[in-house]
């Protein structure tokens, strides 16, 4: 008598605890932009040339760096260390004149290259050619 007892308290408590660990289930979240999302996403290029003129390119793309966005784009050119040598076709020679191309996101220098950077809809960038 008392094992059944026990069984059926037993049984009780486990019903109990299976009740209270159903809840809600997980809600199901949508990738970030950017970040393996089949959304195109756009973001803005500002190439500010040698001779101080400016090319703005708005570009689409479902990459997520924007590294792999210029590359598709064809806007810019890398060495064999994957420093940007050329954009839109100017070259930057540090060897030659010190020169180089400055990274900017949303107006502030880059502390990062442009294949780490991830990129979300709506964001700006610029590349400056500058000299050292």
């Amino acid at each position: 008598m008392k094992r059944t007892i026990t069984a059926v308290l037993l049984a009780i408590t486990l019903l109990a605890l299976c009740a209270a660990c159903g809840g809600t289930p997980a809600q199901i979240t949508e990738p970030e932009p950017g970040i393996g999302a089949d959304t195109p996403l756009t973001v803005t290029l500002t190439v500010t040339l040698p001779d101080g003129t400016q090319n703005t390119h708005t570009l689409t793309s479902t990459k997520s760096t924007l590294g792999e966005v210029l590359r598709d784009y064809g806007l810019i050119e890398c060495d064999d260390k994957n420093m940007i040598i050329a954009v839109d076709g100017v070259e930057a020679s540090w060897d030659a004149d010190q020169a180089y191309w400055a990274f900017y996101i949303g107006g502030e220098y880059a502390t990062h290259g442009v294949d780490d950077e991830v990129i979300a809809d709506g964001n700006t960038y610029a590349l400056e050619y500058a000299r050292g």
